[in-house]
């Protein structure tokens, strides 16, 4: 069963921004592994303002997840990952899906209290 079958607007959302947030920290680990390869411009993950407008039209799984490359300057070596920003955002970014799937996780409790009962 997947989630489309049980799942309302909310869920949907919460199920959208946790594929955004995995792809942040996906896009952030190759960022950071290529901290000092020459020539490698930092790519960049936003979705939070199309997920909103998707939401907002009752349709958050067509919500896009745009994958940018960084516009702050390089270095000598043409590489512009910037260690410091890529951890805060790794950090902010497991705080954010912490907090989705508390948010699921909720939204599934209280789904297994309306089936038991209790």
């Amino acid at each position: 069963m997947s989630i489309t079958s049980i799942a309302d607007t909310t869920s949907l959302t919460l199920k959208r921004a946790l594929d955004g947030l995995d792809r942040r920290q996906n896009v952030i680990a190759a960022n950071i592994s290529n901290l000092e390869t020459p020539g490698y411009l930092a790519r960049t993950v936003s979705f939070e303002d199309s997920l909103r407008s998707a939401a907002r039209q009752g349709s958050p799984g067509s919500a896009g997840i745009a994958l940018g490359i960084s516009q702050t300057a390089t270095r000598l070596n043409g590489n512009n990952v910037n260690l410091d920003n890529e951890t805060m955002l790794g950090i902010e970014t497991g705080l954010r899906q912490q907090l989705v799937i508390s948010g699921l996780n909720a939204k599934y409790q209280m789904l297994r209290t309306a089936i038991n009962g209790r």
